[in-house]
């Protein structure tokens, strides 16, 4: 699904901000990540009104599945959806149930029409690549770009040590396609 919604495919109802939906198998893992983000949005001194609003669910919540962390979720055209990608296992032979249901997200979300960002970094990494996403999302709000730009400098080398499979760079992810149809 495209990292960048349309404002076509996704119209934004004035007056109201857009929800960001972090999307993991234990909706404490995203309300873990969803606190670190607003700790780091929080920094920002700015008077505007925020860009979005942040909101921690888990797998089954985005599917409609009955879920004992809370009641189901229902995506508005504007919501961005992060998925929280559990970390893979050593062996294939047994089938990893947070796996399943990473995968059943990703089908309802692709059958709604629901564009969604996949993260498959883990500790700090996910929330640096949580703000480049976001940025993607919201290329308007000043705040996280800033952000961005901090994480940037604080941090020059970050991208130098990962291959192409294991990285989750939303920017990197674009450029790439982007030279790939460019003439």
């Amino acid at each position: 699904m495209p990292a960048t919604p349309s404002s076509a495919t996704t119209p934004h109802p004035r007056g109201l901000p857009p929800k960001v939906y972090l999307a993991s198998a234990a909706c404490a893992d995203a309300a873990q990540l969803a606190q670190q983000l607003a700790h780091d949005l929080a920094q920002c001194n700015t008077a505007s009104p925020p860009a979005f609003v942040l909101q921690a669910c888990s797998f089954a919540q985005l599917t409609g599945l009955p879920a004992a962390d809370g009641p189901a979720i229902f995506l508005a055209r504007h919501d961005a959806v992060l998925l929280l990608a559990p970390p893979m296992r050593d062996s294939a032979s047994q089938a990893d149930p947070a796996q399943t249901l990473l995968m059943q997200a990703r089908l309802h979300l692709a059958a709604q029409g629901q564009a969604f960002q996949l993260l498959f970094s883990q500790g700090h990494r996910r929330e640096q690549d949580a703000l480049a996403a976001l940025c993607n999302w919201f290329p308007q709000a000043q705040c996280l770009q800033a952000l961005r730009a901090a994480l940037r400098q604080a941090n020059p080398g970050a991208r130098a040590g990962w291959n192409c499979e294991k990285c989750s760079d939303p920017d990197c992810e674009l450029r790439l396609f982007q030279s790939l149809i460019s003439p």
